[in-house]
């Protein structure tokens, strides 16, 4: 099968995990843990700090990234936050 053609879709497989999602299973692969570093972003976020000025902060402070590697980026900040945010709701 030449590279640029799509795969056939096999239906009994899409029907299969639609049926699964309809059950409540998250398919997938499953979300790592939340770094160390989120509860300290969250704080420094209440305190009305922007997205760089947390990462600066948690640079300066060498809290480790998500991936344990690196600098802090807003990026990386924003997406700490928001899975912080879940979890809390996900508690409640």
């Amino acid at each position: 099968m030449p590279q640029n053609e799509p795969r056939p879709t096999r239906p009994e497989v899409a029907e299969g995990m639609a049926a699964a999602r309809d059950r409540g299973v998250r398919l997938g692969r499953p979300p790592a843990a939340l770094p160390e570093g989120a509860p300290r972003a969250a704080e420094l976020r209440a305190a009305g700090n922007s997205l760089a000025q947390i990462a600066a902060a948690l640079n300066a402070e060498q809290v480790a990234t998500p991936s344990g590697r690196g600098q802090w980026t807003k990026s990386s900040v924003q997406y700490v936050l928001t899975r912080y945010d879940q979890e809390r709701a996900e508690e409640a």
